[in-house]
């Protein structure tokens, strides 16, 4: 895959990006940037921070691009609240501790997360790790470094497959 290309068609996205006054939620503010990526080094140090190697894909992702430039707005449809600003795109090492109760409820609640990789044709037995992305979303590390699913996990239990592959689930995300 090409990163500086996804880079470049996303932040182009970005930059023209409409704001929702009338849903609830986060949304990418316009002109919104990816950060730099991380040297090999900082990927390193991150691997063995999270205990476990990324998958080539992550790991190409991340020498290109780590995190948003600018937090995320959450506008109150009935103009009862303030704006509020937050980051859910993670960004690491940074993000490291915040990001630990995705993957503690993903683990407390594995089952729920191995039924739909299995009926996506992962075999399970292989999982190594997570690693949160945005949001409740989660990469899914296998032994196999050239697999990359990502996984949408709200409260333990309601968990689907977002995206059989890094790529994908990113295209599905920002609707590329």
């Amino acid at each position: 895959m090409d990163w500086k290309k996804f880079k470049q068609r996303s932040e182009k996205k970005f930059r023209t990006i409409p704001l929702y006054s009338n849903c609830y939620g986060f949304q990418i503010q316009p002109g919104t940037k990816w950060n730099p990526g991380l040297s090999e080094f900082e990927i390193e140090s991150l691997e063995e921070l999270f205990g476990f190697k990324f998958p080539d894909d992550y790991k190409s992702m991340l020498t290109v691009m780590n995190g948003f430039d600018r937090d995320e707005i959450s506008i109150d449809p009935d103009k009862e609240l303030e704006d509020e600003f937050g980051r859910m795109l993670y960004k690491y090492p940074e993000d490291y501790e915040r990001t630990k109760w995705l993957t503690e409820e993903i683990f407390e609640f594995i089952n729920y997360t191995k039924e739909p990789l299995s009926k996506a044709g992962f075999d399970t037995n292989h999982i190594v790790g997570f690693v949160p992305l945005y949001s409740h979303r989660a990469l899914v590390v296998f032994q196999d470094s050239s697999l990359s699913p990502v996984v949408s996990v709200h409260q333990g239990t309601d968990v689907i497959v977002y995206g059989n592959s890094l790529l994908e689930y990113w295209e599905k995300e920002f609707e590329l």
